[in-house]
């Protein structure tokens, strides 16, 4: 299941995602706008997330 996230939502449900049993996906991580790329929290905390020319889309996708 996938589902559209606004910015603000994938990175608090990144943020806040005690079980991991979400995946939250960015298009353009990288420059890659072909694929979906996971974020981890610890990684990307300091991703631009409201950029929307470098990441045009957040997905929710349930593990």
């Amino acid at each position: 299941m996938k589902i559209q996230l606004l910015p603000f939502f994938a990175k608090l449900i990144l943020r806040l995602n005690p079980f991991n049993r979400l995946l939250v996906v960015c298009r353009g991580y990288s420059d890659d706008y072909e694929n979906l790329t996971e974020l981890v929290w610890k990684d990307d905390k300091h991703l631009q997330f409201y950029d929307k020319e470098t990441y045009p889309e957040f997905q929710l996708w349930l593990r």
